[in-house]
């Protein structure tokens, strides 16, 4: 395990410190000095790793993607079943939708999506790259004829809907309990099995 300089360090230290200043107060009402105060650094080494507030909130966005990116990256596999890699995919979801700090990050981004829709945009903008793993897999499986012919993105966002609408939007927004494992389970089963149902060639699952 690499051992972190005292500049990642304190890196680090300041965009955790932002994640929790940002989704107490929200972006504007967030301050450089309690920024500093939270992460027990200076104000001069805020400002030495992030010249603005923008910069800081665009690595938090960066962070959202790569971890999200890092825990659920999936490569096509010709002699694997449709079910079994989409099963896969699926739990990998689940272990990270379950996350707490991955739903602060989420929180964060969501909350300046409203109040600072353009901010939020520009971030997405360049980070949204790193989130197309289920999209390339889709597109794979097209190109070997195992699914039928459509749009990887519009497909892959109905297979993250169909997940995330039992075990993402209801905690972040409602505040319930996460699924337990049997229920985490059912829910992977049930979009799969939608989504194959939909859209794999016959006798292709």
């Amino acid at each position: 395990m690499t051992r972190q300089t005292l500049s990642q360090r304190k890196r680090a230290a300041i965009v955790e410190a932002a994640v929790l200043e940002l989704r107490d107060k929200g972006f504007q009402a967030m301050s450089m000095d309690a920024l500093a105060a939270r992460a027990e650094v200076s104000k001069r080494t805020v400002y030495n790793h992030f010249a603005s507030k923008d910069l800081l909130f665009q690595e938090i966005a960066k962070l959202i993607f790569a971890q999200s990116n890092e825990v659920t990256a999936i490569r096509y596999q010709a002699d694997q079943s449709i079910a079994s890699q989409l099963t896969d995919y699926g739990r990998n979801e689940l272990e990270l939708l379950k996350s707490p700090r991955f739903r602060d990050l989420c929180r964060v981004m969501i909350a300046e999506c409203i109040h600072s829709p353009q901010l939020a945009a520009e971030a997405m903008l360049k980070f949204a790259e790193q989130e197309q793993t289920l999209d390339q897999w889709i597109a794979d499986a097209v190109a070997d004829g195992k699914l039928k012919p459509v749009d990887a993105n519009y497909a892959a966002t109905q297979f993250h809907g169909l997940i995330k609408a039992q075990a993402f939007w209801p905690q972040l927004l409602m505040g319930q309990p996460f699924p337990d494992d049997t229920v985490c389970e059912q829910i992977i089963s049930d979009a799969v099995m939608m989504f194959i149902g939909h859209y794999t060639q016959a006798n292709q699952s």
